[in-house]
Order: C-alpha cells, then structure tokens, then sequence
C-alpha cells in the first residue's frame, strides 16, 4: 500500500508526510525532488522557464508512470500533480495523472483555507512563480474542487499539528503508530 498526499502549495505534504514516514518507516518519494533530480539537478523554476509548465506536467506524469511497481511509499506530491495543460496553454484537470495516482494507493487531501494558502506561499523563490499567468487566488479557486473530488480522505490542516494530522491519517488507514 501506497499513501499519496495531494493539495496545494504551502498546505503541509512535506511536513505531514516526513511525519507519517517516522511513524511507518515508509520511504518519502516526492515528486518535485525526482523532478529536479530527472532535470539533472535543474531547480523547478528554472526548469519551468527554460522548458514551459507543459514539459515539467510530462515529467510529472513519466514519473508517475515509473512508480506504478512502487509499493509501501508515501509520495508527496507537488501542488499541480492534478493538472496538465490544454492545447492553448490552460491548466485542466488530468484524468490520465489521476488515474495512475489511483492505481498507485489512497489519496489524502491535506487542506487549508485559501487566505492562509496564499500567506504561506508569499515570496518562496523556491516555487515556481504562478502569477505571471494568473493570480494564486483564482488558481486555487480552480484546484480546491479538483482536490477535493480526487482524494479518499481529506483533511483539514487549519488546527492541527503535524503530529495530530499523522494520527488521524494512520487511524484512517487501520496503521498502529509505533
């Protein structure tokens, strides 16, 4: 069994999942590190400049595909693993990603409200910048719903620690914490 964290940037998926990691001893897989490391040490903003948001959602698909043997992980997924892009450039809703993030094990939705979304992103020059092709605001409003629908279990991360939220996610599972 595979545990996948999905939801948007600055929702908690690294924290939660090296959490969970400690409690299960699964390993921590996460998509945008074998992004950089697939790009040859390339960071993703300047991959994403250099190569366009359609060529890093094909590296995120190839390496979705590459993890289908994979079992007894928990893969922390980036913010847009949802999502590729249409033939004009616009994010829409990835059935094929999805589907392989399905057969891969259960999704958990980490979630917060939009406003602290968007205060815990602020000025991270570690994320490739959205806002030359729409405000965060409105691609969340787009993604939130996308989230939602996708995930087996969802949870709010508003009021928890890392520590509560790893506990509600192994009782969700049926894991004992060690």
């Amino acid at each position: 069994m595979n545990i996948i964290f999905i939801g948007a940037r600055g929702a908690g998926k690294s924290k939660v999942s090296r959490s969970l990691s400690k409690q299960t001893e699964f390993p921590v897989v996460s998509t945008d590190s074998v992004v950089v490391y697939e790009a040859g040490g390339v960071p993703i903003p300047k991959f994403v400049e250099k190569h366009g948001w359609k060529t890093f959602r094909e590296l995120e698909y190839s390496i979705l595909q590459k993890l289908q043997g994979a079992d007894g992980i928990i893969l922390d997924c980036g913010g847009g693993i949802l999502f590729d892009l249409d033939e004009f450039g616009n994010e829409v809703p990835s059935q094929r990603k999805l589907d392989l993030l399905r057969s891969l094990g259960r999704i958990v939705y980490l979630e917060r409200g939009i406003d602290e979304l968007i205060e815990k992103v602020k000025g991270d020059s570690t994320r490739p910048d959205l806002s030359k092709e729409a405000s965060y605001r409105s691609i969340l409003e787009k993604r939130l719903p996308i989230y939602q629908e996708a995930a087996h279990f969802k949870l709010n991360l508003s009021k928890l620690s890392k520590e509560e939220a790893t506990e509600r996610i192994l009782d969700w599972l049926g894991i004992k914490s060690k």
